[in-house]
């Protein structure tokens, strides 16, 4: 009879205990991801390039919010030939007003670079959430004293 107690004793706590953790695993996989709570800002920026000579256009990273991890900034889509390269990034964890740069994209055109305007786009990302804003690209001929 102590036996058979004893038996049911500990097959009722592993019961309670199996359906507790049961629960708990099922509540950890039905909480959905946190949603970003930092905005990447669009300042419309827009930037002249001479075809002749290529060159290197700078574009502000903006962002108002709050991270936890680091946010990897560049610029996507970019026109023929066009490549980039960052400054202060990646932005350390932290948080921002969204007011002044917190990092800088460097979009780089080569020379011969097809005369014509290009919307392009500056991205951030914290590994999770992926945000974008266009940029414009003008490629003038000869100057960009008109654009």
């Amino acid at each position: 009879m102590r036996v058979t107690a004893l038996l049911l004793g500990t097959l009722l706590a592993a019961t309670i205990l199996g359906s507790g953790q049961a629960v708990a695993a099922r509540s950890a996989v039905a909480r959905p991801a946190a949603a970003a709570t930092w905005q990447l800002i669009d300042n419309h920026q827009r930037t002249c390039y001479v075809s002749t000579r290529g060159g290197t256009n700078y574009y502000g990273i903006w962002i108002s919010g709050t991270w936890r991890h680091q946010i990897n900034v560049g610029a996507e889509a970019l026109p023929a030939g066009g490549s980039y390269y960052t400054f202060y990034a990646p932005i350390p964890a932290g948080s921002s007003d969204g007011v002044g740069s917190l990092a800088y994209v460097a979009v780089v055109l080569p020379v011969g670079a097809a005369v014509g305007t290009y919307t392009s786009s500056l991205w951030a990302s914290d590994g999770t959430t992926k945000q974008a804003v266009p940029i414009t690209e003008v490629v003038q001929a000869t100057s960009c004293r008109h654009y």
